[in-house]
């Protein structure tokens, strides 16, 4: 079995076709409905920011020689309003706003707060002026024609915002993977309906569902695969021609008599691109091609499935969506506790990060079924088959799961 970089390596190398494509496929959305789009294009400011000169409070424009003296008001301007034509002279002030413009030659702002207003009508300035106290200055934060942002970036709210500024209004952008979910086995019932004692409710759907789209991923619920041979068969025949980029299974990836999945699969004609991680849990993952379509073959059990979409699929479909970025980003911790870890398979520990400190659940040992375990727990760590073991402080890289930012390089691996 492959380990993780090795599972990247083959993931980047098999499906570079469709990461190629869907970065072609480019639309132009309205800023509104940009949020969770991949830029498709550089975008470099059309005009400075601030575009003008601009007080940063309320006060008094003057010039430096009015430090500690009377001076008589020349008019006021409002945040919006054109800058007065006129300039600043020796003994006079121009009373100005947050965000107004300045004229021409103001070398200093005063707050309200600090002037004195005379009984006869004088406004005596303090005596310590400094040059460009209180301006914005054009440009200050960002230069005309200077780079924004770089094509391929993920767009954020404050993205969307610093585009804004420059005017924009609607923005290129990568068309994201179409993305089928489905869960499979007879005895897997939905939420809703009468559970017989043998039956499972369905956790996976909505736990699978919830997170690609926190990630802002297009992705769509179509139910419950069969265990049967035949039903399955259509099932699949039937995907395998959709517009589908990407299909996502729970269950029926692992080597039991009633997981068909992957037979299936492979008497319609698909090409494996891995089967089986050497990752402990979840050994079960398998990723196959069909009709140029990616299935992704999750484990049925609940843990080791959630486990996979942080350590590998969320990172695949990142790339897949053509973002630059697409590794997990990683937090430093140190370890509460020692841990003796399996030799010659890399593993997952389950953990809560709390105050810099990782603190370690259940010493490592636990199964791959139950999903109270991730939902008790807000991170993991991913130790390298040749650790050997965790000693109490130990540094340690860290995967959150309440975290959705994204770095080049893939850092979660923990090695010695």
């Amino acid at each position: 079995m492959k380990n993780l970089d090795e599972i990247f390596t083959s993931l980047w190398e098999s499906c570079a076709f469709k990461r190629e494509k869907l970065r072609q496929q480019t639309s132009h959305k309205n800023i509104f409905d940009s949020l969770g789009f991949v830029l498709a294009a550089d975008i470099r400011a059309s005009r400075p920011l601030p575009p003008f000169d601009s007080s940063a409070m309320d006060g008094y424009a003057t010039l430096l020689d009015n430090a500690g003296k009377e001076t008589r008001l020349l008019g006021c301007t409002l945040a919006g309003e054109k800058p007065q034509e006129s300039l600043l002279r020796k003994g006079f002030v121009q009373k100005v706003m947050t965000g107004s413009p300045l004229p021409k030659n103001t070398q200093a702002v005063v707050p309200i707060e600090l002037v004195q207003i005379l009984e006869n009508g004088a406004i005596k300035l303090p005596q310590d002026l400094k040059h460009n106290q209180n301006i914005r200055l054009q440009g200050e934060e960002i230069a005309k024609d200077s780079l924004l942002l770089d094509a391929f970036k993920r767009l954020k709210p404050l993205d969307l915002g610093m585009i804004a500024s420059q005017g924009l209004n609607t923005l290129c952008v990568c068309k994201k993977p179409k993305i089928a979910l489905f869960s499979t086995g007879d005895e897997v019932i939905e939420p809703g309906l009468n559970a017989l004692p043998h039956q499972i409710y369905n956790t996976n759907a909505i736990s699978i569902m919830s997170i690609l789209k926190r990630f802002h991923h297009d992705v769509q619920y179509h139910g419950i695969l069969s265990d049967k041979s035949s039903t399955l068969l259509d099932q699949l025949q039937k995907f395998s021609t959709t517009n589908y980029d990407v299909i996502i299974t729970t269950g029926g990836a692992s080597v039991g008599d009633a997981d068909m999945i992957k037979s299936t699969l492979h008497q319609l004609g698909a090409r494996i691109v891995f089967d089986g991680v050497n990752l402990k849990p979840g050994r079960h993952l398998s990723v196959v091609i069909l009709n140029e379509q990616i299935f992704i073959l999750l484990p049925g059990n609940p843990l080791a499935s959630l486990l996979h979409i942080y350590t590998i699929i969320l990172s695949f479909l990142e790339f897949l969506s053509g973002a630059r970025s697409y590794f997990l980003k990683t937090y430093e911790a140190l370890a509460d506790s020692e841990c003796i870890l399996k030799p010659k398979t890399q593993s997952i520990l389950l953990g809560n990060l709390i105050d810099g400190k990782f603190l370690v659940f259940r010493n490592g040992k636990f199964g791959s079924s139950a999903l109270r375990y991730v939902w008790e727990n807000n991170a993991i760590v991913i130790v390298d088959n040749d650790y050997g073991a965790i000693k109490t402080g130990s540094k340690l890289k860290c995967l959150c799961f309440d975290q959705t930012e994204f770095e080049e390089n893939c850092n979660f691996i923990n090695t010695q």
